[in-house]
């Protein structure tokens, strides 16, 4: 899969692009799918619910064991939420080329809006994680939680805007989240590419102009006779495509970061607490 990656028109396509994220996208699909081989693909969760937390800080017969006993539960539950976001960006990246290849418009650009959704949340969340461990500390015979991480966590693996058990677990409106991104270095493109490619998700303008060809005569009226086409060799609006191609491309590199900051945040965070 790594070895051949976009057919030789995507190829052509995008050694014309301007941006980078476009104009380099296979290339970084590439790294993004040989870093997915790293991965299992299967992954046991060691899951504690209430009563389970309950029985083993019962257990716990020091600080030291209460306190390892639920930061190591945070950091599997959070070592889970990234490999099943990862999971799901890969089934993502995967649609969004094979589409591409196929010459699709709309199908690769629905899966590139949610690429775009998915890595910037994943990459918001990676980025409160790696600030609230950086300050965490174990002082001697002191007991340790965290109201804060507990809530993030809780929202990251069960938060949902489809009837939400409770206001605490309602997740955060997406656009909240995209516009949070986009006020970053290096993302300003970010909000004006997700809104573009909603467009073609809703049934709106641009996602009609898909099927808009060429114009093959013109009348002395003026009037036109425009060309509908769904044949993929047909013209059609290459600026869906473009965007496509940057969202692929930013989101790919967006997972990949995410993962690894947040795998060394909470893998930091046990070391910090396994010293003696």
């Amino acid at each position: 899969m790594t070895e051949f990656i976009y057919n030789e028109w995507l190829k052509e396509y995008c050694s014309k692009c301007t941006n980078v994220f476009a104009r380099d996208s296979e290339e970084i699909v590439k790294q993004f799918l040989e870093s997915d081989e790293l991965l299992p693909s299967e992954y046991g969760w060691r899951f504690s619910d209430i009563e389970s937390l309950s029985k083993q800080a019962l257990a716990a017969k020091t600080v030291q064991e209460l306190n390892k006993f639920y930061w190591t539960d945070l950091a599997r539950n959070i070592e889970a939420y990234a490999v099943m976001t990862w999971w799901r960006g890969n089934e993502l990246v995967r649609s969004c080329l094979n589409s591409l290849n196929a010459r699709e418009v709309i199908v690769p650009a629905i899966a590139a809006r949610s690429l775009l959704e998915l890595s910037s949340v994943f990459l918001l969340n990676a980025n409160s994680l790696d600030h609230v461990f950086k300050k965490v500390t174990f002082p001697p015979n002191t007991v340790i939680t965290s109201e804060e991480l507990d809530n993030l966590v809780a929202k990251m693996i069960w938060g949902t805007r489809y009837q939400p058990e409770s206001d605490f677990l309602k997740q955060t409106n997406i656009m909240t989240s995209i516009q949070k991104i986009a006020k970053n270095a290096g993302a300003e493109q970010v909000l004006p590419n997700y809104e573009f490619l909603c467009d073609i998700v809703h049934p709106s303008f641009i996602g009609n102009t898909t099927f808009w060809s060429h114009v093959q005569q013109k009348y002395s009226d003026g009037s036109e006779r425009r060309l509908m086409s769904r044949l993929t060799e047909r013209t059609y609006n290459t600026e869906i495509t473009d965007r496509t191609l940057w969202a692929l491309g930013w989101s790919a590199i967006c997972l990949q970061n995410a993962f690894v900051m947040m795998r060394n945040a909470y893998a930091g965070m046990l070391e910090n607490l396994n010293r003696p």
